[in-house]
């Protein structure tokens, strides 16, 4: 079936968003698991959400032309030029914003339609992000939308997939996205549609409770996070990490309950306790921060746009969302940097010092390709703060 067709499809502008908001964010993205093969029919992409608008970003590296149920208040304003898709008035839009739901239309229906025309479409069956030990609660949006295709006779694939960050309030970090096998729902059309949304939901909502992050208790997920970035540091993938490590704690607290015979009151999975200060061993101290530091240095003829960026990043209310406010101010730094510097390159031409002019440019271009590669070795990438700190407070300027 190859692409979908052009008006289902994301357009040109907003996947050259995506893609940028993508790399200024993170140095690398990669996908893993059973990343699908050539497209043969639509596909219903569900998705944790982890990491607030910057996820659709991550989902739009492995399915560039997939449309997205989106929040109101991203197809606002300005905003909209950098978001698109199908608009969904949340609960939450309704107690901060006081919108208004009958204002779109139905969101099920209105996927409905779009996968019915042969396009690609993201759902986060969460509604909103949270950086947490575990999902939020799932609705039921994209068992609607499967038990409606399957009235219709369309056939579509479900592809769950987790998202994964190694460090989110971090400039300069890793991120992965794991796809899980296209689920196998039951063809079935027959007795109450409730109950069949029922069936498809539990489905659903364990197929991506297998790709995802799904941790017993915040202590747990602190030191499986550890982990996993203790072994992406030594060259594995982070998400096949954290899901390893993540199934080894839950077998150990699972463990340790049937032991005591009954849930404990901490985590089971290590005797070593994991704080904001609390000391390191050797073996699995933080790396040193200099060659970040330094990587970020080089990027000296971009520094008013990180500077914008990291500013903007501090006005984040959760750790989730910092990602998207640098995102936001470095967009609004990179547009008034291009005109100075346009402005800068013109006044150097008409005083004669254009050579000059663009020496100092390709010197920091090569220099900020340095600092890129040294962001991007593994073997530097930060530790993320655990759960019960306030890393907005501490943050360092990366």
């Amino acid at each position: 079936m190859g692409k979908p067709p052009r008006s289902a499809a994301l357009d040109l502008w907003h996947r050259w968003v995506l893609t940028c908001m993508r790399r200024a964010s993170f140095v690398r993205v990669r996908s893993g698991g059973a990343v699908p093969g050539p497209r043969r029919r639509p596909r219903l992409i569900v998705s944790s959400h982890r990491n607030g608008a910057i996820d659709g970003a991550l989902v739009q590296s492995a399915f560039p032309h997939a449309q997205y149920l989106v929040s109101m208040q991203l197809l606002r304003g300005p905003l909209r030029l950098l978001f698109t898709g199908i608009p969904v008035i949340r609960q939450r839009d309704v107690e901060r914003y006081g919108m208004d739901r009958s204002s779109v239309n139905d969101p099920v229906s209105a996927g409905v339609d779009h996968l019915t025309a042969g396009g690609d479409l993201v759902i986060f069956p969460e509604g909103t992000s949270e950086w947490q030990h575990t999902a939020g609660a799932y609705q039921r949006g994209a068992a609607k939308i499967v038990c409606r295709l399957q009235e219709a006779g369309v056939d579509v694939d479900v592809i769950p997939v987790g998202l994964f960050y190694l460090a989110p309030e971090r400039f300069g970090t890793m991120a992965e996205l794991w796809c899980g096998p296209d689920v196998d729902l039951p063809q079935d059309t027959d007795g109450p549609r409730i109950e069949r949304e029922k069936r498809a939901h539990a489905i659903l909502s364990e197929a991506l409770d297998a790709v995802s992050v799904h941790c017993p208790d915040p202590q747990t997920f602190d030191i499986v996070q550890r982990r996993a970035t203790e072994r992406a540091r030594a060259g594995e993938s982070f998400a096949a990490s954290f899901l390893d490590e993540q199934a080894a704690a839950v077998q150990s607290v699972t463990s340790a309950d049937t032991v005591d015979g009954g849930p404990s009151a901490g985590s089971a999975v290590s005797a070593e306790p994991v704080t904001a200060s609390g000391p390191a061993s050797a073996a699995t101290a933080a790396p040193s921060p200099w060659p970040r530091r330094l990587g970020i240095a080089l990027h000296w003829l971009l520094a008013p746009v990180l500077l914008a960026g990291w500013l903007a990043g501090k006005k984040a209310d959760a750790r989730n969302t910092v990602s998207f406010f640098r995102s936001l101010g470095g967009s609004a730094g990179v547009v008034i940097w291009l005109l100075i510097v346009a402005a800068a390159a013109v006044w150097a031409v008409l005083a004669g010092a254009g050579a000059t002019a663009g020496a100092v440019a390709g010197a920091g271009l090569l220099s900020a390709a340095a600092g890129r590669l040294l962001l991007r070795a593994r073997r530097w990438q930060p530790d993320t703060a655990p759960l019960d700190t306030a890393p907005l407070d501490t943050a360092p300027l990366d």
